[in-house]
């Protein structure tokens, strides 16, 4: 009954040595899951960060762009007004001139 009870024991411990091995292969298994998937949400964090980064640049370009052209134009518009004033005091001053002159 001793030897018996040995073997039972002894088996008992080979279950568990078993279990043990098939737990550490689970273990490795799961952990080996779990950083591909870390690896492939870090990737699409990452595509879509950059995706983001782009189209935010995008418009910061567009609208660079914009506040461009509109002060371009703001210019050329103060351009004719100045050249149109300069024109307009360039025959006052002829007429101031000529009227000097003629006296």
């Amino acid at each position: 009954m001793a030897k018996e009870t040995v073997e039972a024991v002894r088996q008992a411990e080979l279950k568990a040595q078993e279990k043990e091995k098939e737990a550490l292969g689970k273990k490795e298994a799961i952990l080996s899951e779990a950083e591909k998937k870390a690896k492939e949400l870090i990737a699409s964090m990452t595509k879509q960060a950059y995706a983001k980064a782009d189209k935010d640049l995008e418009k910061a370009k567009s609208r660079a762009d914009e506040i461009i052209n509109e002060a371009k134009l703001r210019s050329e518009k103060e351009i004719l007004i100045i050249r149109e004033l300069a024109k307009m005091k360039e025959e006052s001053a002829i007429s101031l001139i000529l009227s000097e002159v003629l006296k």
